[in-house]
């Protein structure tokens, strides 16, 4: 992927992030709090490639997590979030060697 569409799909999963805040309210902001401790956004355009992943990685893991934990999907779905939470979050300590 360039840059820009990362920077791109960091914004839809901030929109992601926005509406599932409107739906489940502060409870779920402790999910996001290493992403916030990065200090990475998506209007950050001067920030690298591979900065804007690792903040993608973080997104995502915290989304399949809280879909997991609160989302209204059946339990084969769950568990399938909760493995993808699990191997996204493989992938951030392998990337965060990298940065």
């Amino acid at each position: 992927m360039q840059k820009d569409e990362l920077v791109q799909l960091h914004q839809v999963l901030i929109y992601l992030r926005k509406n599932l805040y409107n739906k489940y309210g502060e409870i779920i902001e402790k999910y996001f709090e290493e992403y916030d401790d990065l200090k990475i956004y998506p209007h950050h355009i001067h920030r690298t490639k591979a900065e804007h992943i690792y903040a993608i990685f973080l997104l995502s893991s915290s989304i399949a997590k809280i879909l997991s934990d609160y989302g209204d999907v059946p339990r084969s779905v769950s568990s399938r979030l909760k493995d993808s939470s699990e191997k996204i979050g493989r992938e951030i300590n392998r990337k965060k060697r990298h940065i």
